[in-house]
């Protein structure tokens, strides 16, 4: 669970609390360099999520985590893979089907001739 966060000279330092089964709560926290963040494409809004993911691959039982160069590349190229995959699923463009000039309407989108239907 997102605590909060405070500033540390050029990082931030993300809190989160842990409730684990038996309920008992361990605080955590995440350092990002936000500089190193903002050389990755990361926006700011993102980074808490992604916190998160760092918080789920630790290894052991350590409580104060940083969001590592080598992590927040491994990050970037999955959200670029992501991307590609979905404009790979999504439909081109619609296009009318085009119409067989034998079954065309000669008259169709011609001007009516003037005084046509007039005086009826």
């Amino acid at each position: 669970m997102f605590t909060g966060f405070r500033q540390e000279g050029g990082s931030r330092v993300f809190s989160y609390e842990g409730i684990s089964e038996d309920r008992v709560r361990t605080r955590f926290s995440v350092r990002v360099d936000l500089e190193l963040s903002r050389q990755c494409g990361v926006r700011l809004q993102e980074l808490p999520l992604l916190c998160v993911s760092v918080l789920e691959r630790r290894t052991g039982d350590e409580r104060d985590l940083v969001f590592s160069e080598a992590e927040m590349a491994r990050v970037v190229e999955e959200a670029a893979v992501a991307r590609e995959a979905e404009a790979a699923k999504a439909p081109g463009p619609k296009r009318r089907a085009k119409k067989d000039p034998a079954e065309e309407d000669p008259y169709e989108g011609a001007p009516m001739p003037q005084g046509y239907g007039q005086g009826w």
